[in-house]
């Protein structure tokens, strides 16, 4: 992924990002065959779920140039993209969906 000024560790970091959700996004953005992590819109939601301590993402579907996901914390959730290589959808796939199960 090239160098911008809003590039941090293979995430995009121009707007806001959820407490505590940037390390998670770097770990997945450090995947071979992941191209760019992309967060997206910040929404609050109107229930609080207390069993929610710590951040949690989820992965929601496939898009055409890969996954989107939704990371939820204390009353907020955000929409992030993951851009990924054609050739490595597959196992990218295994892998983070491995990774947020933890």
């Amino acid at each position: 992924m090239s160098k911008g000024r809003h590039v941090r560790r293979g995430v995009k970091v121009q707007h806001s990002i959820i407490d505590g959700v940037l390390p998670l996004l770097e770990e997945i953005s450090a995947v071979d065959g992941v191209k760019k992590v992309i967060p997206a819109v910040i929404s609050v939601i109107t229930y609080n779920p207390k069993e929610i301590k710590k951040p949690v993402i989820k992965f929601q579907r496939e898009t055409i140039s890969g996954f989107k996901l939704l990371a939820h914390s204390r009353g907020r959730v955000q929409e992030i993209f993951v851009v990924v290589e054609k050739s490595k959808r597959k196992n990218v796939k295994k892998k983070i969906e491995s990774m947020i199960q933890c």
